[in-house]
């Protein structure tokens, strides 16, 4: 973080020289921006909508977008690769996607790394620039650089015909994870990890053969999973899910100091305004999940949740041994995003 505060001073100085200066003396140019969530998506709407409308502002329009949402340019998976190969200039770099080329950036997954979906990205995307401890060892291997970056927020239990009155009471159920690192909560306490495409979540739920999901609650409408969910631990997070908007540094070098610095202030003015939706509407998804589909909140006492906060300590230990024998600083990670 000192970092960041010393790079800070000179991250605004370009920002102020940039908009000191005329946006019609910034030189045209259209960037490949490679998505792959639908525009229906959160993350699309609030984060890079508002990028590319922020970009347009600042240059007058003379940097412009070929926008390539849903899958439309490759998979989630194939992100990095699009921006290696140059099929595309920007992309969504998922780190949940790639665990095997982003490890550490698999750090927002760990259970109550994410507490709220702004500090948790302020946090990262300190350590995910230019002389952070990730960018280090990860983007600057492989020719990227993050303009901004997101979480889809805290990933909550959720539970379908079973009573969750305490901690114990997860013990034995199948619960559906995103992988990774949640994998590992899961074990921790007590469940059965499952690992099975989006598609097949809801049926799995309707027919019994899985008690439960980890998921972010803005998800869980988008992925009509409600329906099939009948209960909610609201006071314990099991992790997120990463975004990092990123360049290649060969797009990078290419343009200009001040159409570098137009696309560094989009980038914060998209994190603010994604993470800002992500925080606030919380308490009113909350409330559908309550009125509309009977979810009813079932947290965990103050003793359940110390309890699991020392199980969870298990967690954090099985993710960074293996990376920190590779030579990975994965225990500084954990320590800097806390």
């Amino acid at each position: 973080m000192n970092n960041y505060k010393k790079r800070l001073p000179l991250l605004m100085t370009g920002i102020f020289a940039c908009c000191s200066a005329s946006a019609e003396e910034v030189e045209p140019v259209t960037l490949k921006f490679a998505e792959w969530l639908p525009t229906t998506s959160f993350a699309t709407e609030h984060g890079a909508n508002p990028f590319m409308e922020k970009v347009a502002e600042l240059s007058n329009g003379n940097i412009q977008f070929d926008f390539y949402p849903a899958e439309q340019l490759g998979r989630g998976s194939e992100s990095l690769t699009l921006l290696q190969t140059g099929v595309a200039d920007i992309a969504n770099v998922a780190p949940a996607y790639m665990p095997e080329k982003l490890p550490l950036s698999g750090v927002v997954e760990l259970p109550e790394i994410v507490k709220n979906s702004c500090s948790a990205a302020d946090s990262f995307y300190e350590l995910a620039q230019p002389g952070g401890t990730i960018y280090e060892a990860e983007f600057k291997r492989h020719g990227i650089r993050p303009l901004w970056v997101g979480n889809m927020g805290r990933y909550r239990i959720l539970t379908n015909n079973k009573d969750i009155a305490s901690l114990d009471d997860l013990n034995g159920l199948r619960i559906r994870t995103a992988g990774g690192p949640m994998t590992l909560t899961a074990d921790a306490l007590g469940s059965s990890p499952v690992t099975m495409q989006g598609s097949d979540v809801l049926t799995s739920l309707s027919r019994g053969t899985l008690d439960g999901v980890y998921y972010p609650l803005r998800g869980i409408l988008d992925y009509g999973l409600a329906p099939a969910l009948d209960q909610l631990v609201p006071n314990l997070s099991v992790g997120s899910f990463g975004l990092t908007y990123s360049i290649s540094d060969r797009v990078w070098e290419s343009l200009s100091e001040q159409q570098q610095d137009i696309l560094l202030e989009a980038g914060r003015y998209a994190m603010q305004t994604y993470c800002d939706y992500v925080d606030s509407s919380e308490p009113e998804i909350i409330q559908v999940l309550e009125n509309e589909y009977d979810i009813t909140q079932a947290p965990f006492s103050d003793s359940d949740l110390e309890q699991a906060q020392t199980d969870l300590e298990e967690v954090y230990a099985r993710w960074a041994e293996p990376l920190e024998a590779r030579g990975l600083p994965a225990q500084q990670v954990i320590e800097e995003m806390q």
